[in-house]
């Protein structure tokens, strides 16, 4: 259960994508741009102790594949060196998605977490409405899946940035959506609700209006199955989380803006630097 921390922390921000419509998929971008870096620090506490765990980066780039220009995004999650020798995590999700109807195109996740190691990937054709999965963990023989596409369902790491394409501020609070993301060889429904507007003061101090979300987790993980993950978003037209925190079965994970580079748009959320 233990391995699973690090992934779950990173988790909790690839599956922030509240307000998925099933008749109203993706209308254009204007949230985020070439050359978007942001990155989390993860804090993990286990009784009174609070230990500064590692960090988690996102990023964005429009590059080539084929003949087609696409968005590459990528995200990495790692243990600060004095973490490493409790325990080694060193993850990398990877996604290609089309720019014009953001579907996904192929996905691939690796991971390496106290000596347990997974590697999956996801290919997606849309004509067929099918996902492709291959999943190879440790020494166990490769388990191939294929998995029917529903309507607006996403890769962990597509779901992002999907999210982030959707006008929160017209969603009404406390209405609850059901988001499918798929995950390894499995597709899970989420139910996620916007909560309330408030401020929130980072931990470096920097104070930011944002929108406050809960995501009730899937029962059976290192998730309470009663528990809520809460997050706060930019309340403005970059729409990033600023703050996470979940309860797990062994302790309490928070997740802490870094750093943002890159935004397409001017960071109006921030009211105190």
């Amino acid at each position: 259960m233990i391995f699973k921390l690090f992934q779950k922390a990173a988790t909790i921000l690839f599956i922030l994508s509240p307000f998925l419509m099933k008749a109203q998929c993706y209308q254009g971008n204007t949230v985020f741009g070439d050359g978007e870096d942001i990155s989390y620090t993860i804090h993990y506490n286990w009784g009174p102790i609070w230990v500064d765990a590692g960090v988690v980066t996102f990023k964005a780039k429009l590059e080539k594949k084929g003949e087609k220009q696409v968005w590459h995004l990528t995200s990495t999650g790692k243990t600060f060196p004095s973490y490493d020798a409790l325990f080694k995590v060193r993850d990398y999700y990877d996604t290609w998605v089309d720019p014009e109807t953001f579907h996904t195109i192929n996905f691939k996740r690796y991971i390496y977490e106290g000596g347990y190691t997974l590697v999956n990937t996801l290919n997606f054709d849309h004509e067929k409405k099918k996902i492709y999965s291959s999943t190879k963990s440790n020494n166990n023989p490769v388990r191939f899946d294929t998995i029917s596409i529903q309507a607006c369902s996403f890769d962990m790491l597509a779901a992002v940035y999907f999210t982030r394409t959707i006008d929160m501020g017209h969603i009404p609070m406390y209405q609850k959506r059901q988001v499918s993301v798929v995950i390894d060889d499995q597709v899970y429904n989420i139910y996620i609700r916007p909560l309330a507007k408030e401020v929130v003061e980072n931990n470096d101090g920097k104070k930011y209006n944002c929108i406050k979300m809960s995501a009730k987790m899937v029962e059976g993980t290192i998730f309470k199955g009663d528990e809520d993950v809460l997050v706060w978003i930019t309340d403005d037209d970059n729409r990033i989380p600023v703050y996470i925190e979940a309860k797990i079965l062994v302790g309490t994970v928070k997740a802490y803006l870094h750093e943002a580079k890159g935004l397409r748009n001017p960071m109006k959320a921030l009211i105190k630097k």
